[in-house]
């Protein structure tokens, strides 16, 4: 059973303290992807009325850093100590003006276990449905036959994808000899750090029907005039 301090709270260690701070680029990531519709809220059990330490978007409830856990939150805490169960079912609520909102909450524990804090995923469904769709209809989005992001099952097939797109970046530029374009193509996938994968090499030798060494030869030379 964890530790508590004289309020009830849970006692810290540097070390848990350093566990929630981490989890704030994780709020502030949900929050930009959702759009202003979403608050996100980090909760800090070492100080259960002003638990509060992280929110983003707190338009939606009204609330500050330094505000204190809910009902639930406390009812969570209560019983996080003796609950397998991190992760709560999506539950809908009301801010104090009424709003309907679609709420999620997520333990967060230390690395013995021991539950630390929580974060809570608070979307308004009262947000004007015009709002919403402008999220997922951004403007200036990329064309649907060069897609920013390509999702691969395996290394062999993230290897091969990215050497299909440095070849044709590396063919499609008149002004790169025939005599060069394999070093250049190595230059690509430098840039794109697929020789930190292992048995990448070997892997791009045999796409480029050139021996490892060659291969070898030009990452040398790629970063020796890099």
């Amino acid at each position: 059973m964890e530790t508590k301090n004289s309020t009830g709270a849970v006692a810290f260690t540097k070390k848990d303290k350093q566990t929630l701070e981490s989890m704030k680029t994780i709020a502030d990531g949900v929050a930009a992807f959702l759009g202003e519709n979403c608050e996100v809220v980090l909760h800090s059990f070492d100080s259960l009325d002003k638990s509060i330490f992280h929110i983003v978007n707190g338009q939606v409830t009204g609330r500050n850093v330094g505000a204190p856990l809910t009902d639930l939150g406390m009812k969570l805490f209560t019983e996080s100590s003796n609950s397998n169960k991190d992760v709560t079912e999506c539950y809908y609520s009301k801010n104090a003006d009424g709003k309907l909102l679609r709420s999620i909450t997520i333990l967060i524990r230390n690395s013995e276990g021991k539950p630390i804090g929580m974060m809570c995923i608070n979307f308004d469904m009262d947000a004007p449905f015009v709002d919403v769709l402008r999220l997922f209809c951004a403007k200036g989005q990329p064309e649907m036959d060069k897609p920013p992001e390509t999702f691969v099952n395996s290394i062999e097939e993230l290897i091969e994808v990215t050497l299909r797109e440095a070849r044709i970046a590396v063919n499609g530029d008149n002004n790169i000899p025939n005599n060069v374009k394999n070093k250049a193509i190595v230059g690509e996938l430098i840039k794109k750090g697929i020789f930190d994968i292992r048995g990448a090499i070997d892997i791009v030798a045999l796409k480029l029907s050139v021996s490892r060494y060659t291969i070898y030869n030009y990452i040398r030379e790629n970063k020796f005039f890099a």
